[in-house]
C-alpha cells in the first residue's frame, strides 16, 4: 500500500473478479465484448487465469482495476498487458499513474516484447497507453466482430539497454 496516495496495489485473487464486473467502465465492457465475445466476469476470470501476473488496485477494500500480463510466445519474452478498470479509478487518476509506472516496470523485468490490442474507442485507456510509453498502431479490424481496434507494443529488451 502506498500510504501517501491510498491506492493499494497486491497480488489479484479470482474474488477480485467478482468484485470489480459489476462496476466495470463502460469502455472497458464494450472492449471485452467487441474483442472476445466476453462480458465482464468471465473477461476478468480469463484475462486472471491467462496471466503470469496479475495486479489489482484497492482503495479503501474496493477494487478499483485489475490488471497484469501472460506469455504469448513459446519462445522469448513476449507479453500480452492487459487492464479492465471500474467506475471510480478516475478519482484517484494521479496515484493511480504514478503506480502504473512502477508495475510496468515489473512487466519490462520480465517480458522483452508486450503487445495487445486496444478498442479504438476506448479513448482513456489509449491515452494511458500512450502515456506509459506503448506505440499505437492505427486502428485495423480485430476481435470476434472485427471492430476497429489499435495494435499497441513496447519493445523492452532494446529500452533497457539504454538505461
Amino acid at each position: 500500500m502506498s500510504e501517501q496516495t491510498g491506492v493499494e496495489i497486491r497480488a489479484a485473487r479470482l474474488c477480485d473478479a467478482a468484485a470489480l464486473a459489476p462496476r466495470l467502465r463502460p469502455a472497458d465492457r464494450r472492449e471485452v465484448m467487441a474483442s472476445h465475445g466476453h462480458r465482464a466476469l468471465p473477461a476478468l476470470v480469463q484475462s486472471l487465469r491467462h496471466s503470469d501476473v496479475a495486479w489489482a488496485a484497492l482503495v479503501e477494500g474496493e477494487v478499483l482495476a485489475l490488471w497484469g500480463a501472460g506469455t504469448t510466445a513459446l519462445l522469448g519474452r513476449q507479453g500480452a498487458p492487459w487492464l479492465l478498470a471500474g467506475r471510480g479509478l478516475e478519482h484517484h487518476r494521479r496515484p493511480f499513474l504514478r503506480l502504473s509506472r512502477l508495475q510496468l516496470a515489473r512487466l519490462q523485468a520480465r517480458y522483452d516484447h508486450l503487445e495487445n490490442w486496444v478498442d479504438a474507442r476506448n479513448a482513456r485507456s489509449i491515452r494511458w497507453l500512450r502515456w506509459l510509453g506503448f506505440t499505437l498502431e492505427p486502428a485495423a479490424p480485430y476481435g470476434r466482430f472485427g471492430r476497429p481496434f489499435q495494435r499497441f507494443w513496447m519493445r523492452t529488451d532494446e529500452m533497457n539497454k539504454y538505461v
